[in-house]
């Protein structure tokens, strides 16, 4: 096929791609990087497919090339997503004393998995656990996740430490894939899915997730700030570039400070800390 080096230009064609790409549009963005033929593009892309690197996926009529969660994907330092009976077969250097799978089996709610918001949070849970061993100390850590869907960064919190979390949701589909996500990953005793909006739970939890748009963020930032414990993390995204100011402003001016930023696709995400007051 190709070597390393091009075959990592080729998936960064797709990955860093701010916008879907019809199967078309992909093998002539490698016809023109790779200076090839387009027979010989066309080919690349579907050896991709074959060894199910990459998938094809059929959305409102159209046909694009996403990345697959066919079998195991590393998506952070620490967190490698898997599909349901596949062991991970990644080689002994590739992991650490930290690496955690996540069974996630894909739906509709999570779609390929390969959303830009998905992906921050999950570097964000890893920056907060890992990296700067926030809660390296605490041993009764409780978590939040408001507008779960597939029930990933519950999960993912729940398995890097936190002992229980609340997961909130409010549409049928996503509820019952959550419920199916987190029974996959052995966490009905920490996990519970809640079909409702999230209630103000003061002083309660030591992390919350929120995976949400701009408005929804707006008006929970009152509940979001007083559910939290003094020192408190609040994961934030579903973001855009061009919006995160406006967020992080009205955040701060609650009593939280931003810690952490990463942008990526034109979504942003940040972590942020309940001060003591």
């Amino acid at each position: 096929m190709t070597g390393k080096a091009d075959r990592e230009k080729i998936l960064d064609i797709l990955f860093q791609s701010e916008e879907r790409l019809t199967a078309q549009a992909y093998i002539k963005k490698i016809k023109t990087v790779l200076s090839i033929s387009f027979f010989e593009a066309k080919y690349i892309v579907q050896k991709l497919i074959d060894d199910q690197t990459l998938c094809y996926n059929y959305i409102y009529g159209s046909t694009y090339v996403e990345k697959s969660f066919l079998k195991p994907v590393s998506i952070t330092k620490n967190f490698i997503l898997k599909p349901p009976g596949f062991s991970a077969q990644f080689n002994p250097g590739q992991l650490n004393s930290n690496t955690i799978e996540i069974i996630i089996s894909q739906g509709i709610s999570f779609g390929s998995g390969n959303h830009p918001t998905t992906n921050l949070c999950l570097e964000a849970i890893d920056f907060c656990f890992f990296e700067k061993q926030m809660f390296h100390s605490n041993k009764n850590l409780k978590g939040a996740d408001i507008g779960t869907g597939s029930g990933v960064l519950a999960i993912a919190m729940c398995l890097a430490g936190v002992i229980s979390c609340q997961a909130f949701e409010i549409d049928p589909v996503s509820i019952s894939e959550a419920k199916n996500n987190i029974k996959l990953n052995h966490l009905d005793d920490k996990i519970t899915v809640i079909e409702n909006t999230m209630n103000e739970s003061e002083n309660r939890f030591s992390i919350i997730c929120a995976n949400l748009r701009p408005p929804t963020l707006t008006v929970l930032s009152d509940l979001l700030y007083k559910s939290l414990k003094n020192s408190g993390i609040a994961i934030i995204s579903g973001v855009r570039q061009w919006e995160k100011e406006n967020v992080i402003t009205l955040y701060s001016k609650k009593g939280l400070e931003l810690i952490w930023q990463r942008d990526t696709k034109k979504w942003s995400a940040f972590v942020l800390v309940k001060n003591i007051c």
